[in-house]
């Protein structure tokens, strides 16, 4: 009979003692959720910032974005050369390529931003060529897929396309002078104050890899994807690079290292890298894509 009891106080306990654990787990869920996680362990000038994005960029937060100082022009007009003089005088243009990285040195070139206003302006690189057949010639600036619009921060001729876009990421712009000296500028400074600083051209894409001289830390956004980047050196000579399928951050930074590179930003990659050198195709679009802004440089 002693034993029966038992028994039926076992058969109570055991769901009690079920029912409170699983409280117990639910509670704890629900508190974990509602504590925030800090997830700033690491430190980008230490290593790159990992990312799951499929694009593979890591935003940077900055101070709001400098807008709205100078009005918009629908159209910059014809695209103008600018002279980009450089201390030395060297071959036009010189074969630099290692590792996986093609990098090509320009010297004492005119340079020409194709794209000169918002609408959709995109060319295949053959048709840039039949225009410019003397002349290497490089995709440059991003552009919305669907519309063709030209993305980021655009001077052409010394006139404002399109300004940084609101908000507090960082953005960059590698912009070239009047003079044809060459700068890379970052959203908190005014679109007005570069067009009176002599800003004539200006690239965007992505993240500056070199700015000032200096070497910038990694924010991840160059990974193992191609990369196409623009770059200027002490002498200002102007260099154009793109990196093959898992050339890799590290990769890169070494075969540019004996550079002495002052500026350095990462432009349109992926599917729209396209290099040609005196109408010879060196690095081929995946897909023959069109892009509306090309880098020509004779």
């Amino acid at each position: 009979m002693e034993q029966k009891k038992k028994k039926n106080i076992w058969l109570i306990i055991v769901p009690i003692l079920i029912i409170i654990s699983l409280i117990g787990a639910g509670a704890y869920a629900l508190i974990d959720s509602l504590i925030p996680t800090d997830h700033t362990k690491t430190n980008s000038s230490d290593q790159p910032t990992k990312t799951s994005v499929s694009n593979g960029y890591v935003e940077q937060k900055g101070e709001e974005a400098a807008v709205g100082s100078i009005v918009l022009v629908d159209d910059a007009g014809l695209p103008e050369w600018v002279k980009v003089p450089s201390k030395v005088n060297l071959d036009k243009f010189t074969d630099l390529s290692t590792n996986n990285i093609t990098i090509y040195r320009i010297n004492n070139p005119e340079v020409l931003k194709t794209v000169t206003n918002r609408t959709d302006q995109r060319m295949k690189m053959s048709e840039v060529i039949a225009k410019y057949p003397n002349a290497l010639i490089m995709n440059a600036s991003a552009f919305n897929m669907q519309t063709g619009q030209v993305a980021g921060f655009q001077i052409n001729n010394g006139k404002l396309i399109q300004d940084w876009s609101p908000g507090t990421t960082t953005q960059y712009a590698f912009v070239i002078n009047k003079d044809g000296s060459c700068k890379i500028y970052d959203s908190s400074t005014p679109a007005s104050t570069i067009i009176k600083n002599g800003g004539q051209q200006a690239y965007d894409f992505g993240t500056a890899i070199i700015r000032d001289g200096k070497i910038q830390p990694s924010d991840g956004s160059v990974d193992w994807k191609i990369h196409i980047f623009i770059a200027n050196d002490k002498d200002n000579n102007l260099y154009a690079i793109l990196s093959d399928t898992n050339a890799g951050y590290d990769n890169i930074m070494k075969s540019v290292s004996n550079l002495k590179l002052q500026n350095m930003l990462l432009l349109d990659s992926g599917g729209s890298s396209q290099l040609s050198v005196n109408g010879k195709t060196i690095v081929a679009s995946q897909d023959d894509r069109a892009v509306p802004d090309y880098i020509v440089m004779k």
